[in-house]
């Protein structure tokens, strides 16, 4: 770009005047949608016997026209990672790039995604398997208008999703990772979870929230789960203060005063809370001070272990998107069409937390390469 004239004198700038230099702006923006169409020609070769013979066709190429791997991608990102509705998917991918989908085409899309995924499978749970630290979680979601349960199994970087009728371990069990499962369990205080793993941990959220609503409702007369709650945080600081020094572990005299801390707010908390008269219920109070107590192992774990987290945040957060979905779609009308759109999520969460991009990995599941989660070293 020349400027027209001098923005001095006002004369009119010649062609031919000197450019001294320059100063640039970028615009980035989107092409005009469009597909792009590869014709593919089978050649019809006579041999010198007469026979004619065709070539065969490409992989993956089966019909006279037909959509190609990335306008499946695109259906199947829309669908599960974007959670759009199946006709505002068909409406999108002809809006935004001249693909004119129907809603069977992108259900077709979807569980054909599903069916190509059984190597992930298998993968991302033999792994979880073999994690030292996993976090689980399960949520209520609507199958055929009655309610199921879906289950999370996850670290930093696996994700594992499965749907089931049941709530407790038949439900645990299906998911295929925790009667299999050797290392620490990291988890909400629901019952079923106990006996798994080598090691269990709670999440300490859920305590922290437990302690601020008793300490709310009296916090003249319950200072003492005021005092839990800052021994956990105080614990919880040390023990991340130590991660990011790049530490192994805190030593024992650490361990030792940090637990003090909390051990003594318990203890208030169980005089302040003396056990009720005959038949009659435990406070909230009281019952919170009993389960400090008695899963006090677990809810300091994250002291004697560096690697295991404070929080099950972990899972609820990776579990959190399936109650997107019942927002949009308010769930599912088949178990099974509940658990190939989580197979699908659970490829998708895990190339994510791999740094991998959605539509690549989708691409590349159509073109008859999934991408599979890489083994520990």
């Amino acid at each position: 770009h020349r400027p027209a004239a001098c923005g001095g004198c006002e004369n009119v700038l010649a062609q031919d005047a000197e450019a001294v230099g320059f100063s640039w702006s970028q615009v980035f923006d989107l092409p005009e949608p469009r597909l792009i169409v590869t014709e593919h020609r089978m050649l019809k070769v006579r041999c010198h016997c007469g026979h004619i013979t065709r070539a065969d066709h490409p992989h993956g190429v089966k019909a006279p026209t037909q959509y190609g791997p990335g306008v499946h991608a695109l259906a199947v990102y829309q669908l599960v990672h974007q959670h759009v509705p199946c006709l505002r998917t068909a409406t999108g991918a002809a809006d935004l790039h001249g693909a004119h989908l129907s809603e069977g085409f992108a259900h077709t899309a979807l569980d054909r995604a599903a069916s190509h995924l059984a190597p992930f499978s298998e993968r991302v749970v033999a792994l979880l398997q073999l994690a030292d630290v996993a976090h689980f979680d399960e949520s209520g979601i609507r199958v055929a208008s009655s309610l199921h349960w879906v289950h999370v199994a996850c670290t930093t970087h696996l994700t594992w999703y499965k749907a089931h009728a049941k709530r407790g371990k038949a439900g645990m069990a299906d998911a295929g990772v925790l009667p299999y499962f050797t290392g620490t369990t990291v988890t909400d205080a629901w019952s079923s979870y106990l006996g798994y793993g080598t090691a269990g941990a709670l999440c300490n959220a859920h305590i922290l929230r437990d302690l601020d609503g008793v300490h709310h409702t009296d916090p003249t007369g319950q200072q003492w789960a005021k005092a839990a709650i800052d021994a956990l945080t105080t614990a919880n600081d040390a023990a991340h203060a130590a991660r990011e020094a790049g530490r192994e572990a805190l030593t024992s005299d650490e361990i030792t005063s940090l637990e003090t801390q909390f051990d003594h707010a318990v203890r208030v908390g169980r005089s302040t809370n003396p056990d009720p008269p005959p038949k009659a219920k435990k406070s909230f109070a009281r019952q919170l001070v009993d389960r400090l107590i008695r899963r006090r192992e677990d809810i300091l774990r994250f002291l004697h272990d560096l690697r295991v987290p404070f929080t099950n945040n972990q899972a609820e957060q990776d579990i959190r998107m399936t109650k997107i979905q019942m927002k949009v779609s308010g769930g599912w009308r088949t178990l099974d069409g509940a658990n190939r759109w989580l197979l699908v999520r659970s490829y998708l969460s895990t190339a994510r937390k791999h740094g991998l991009n959605p539509m690549t990995v989708l691409r590349d599941l159509f073109a008859g390469n999934p991408w599979l989660p890489p083994a520990p070293a």
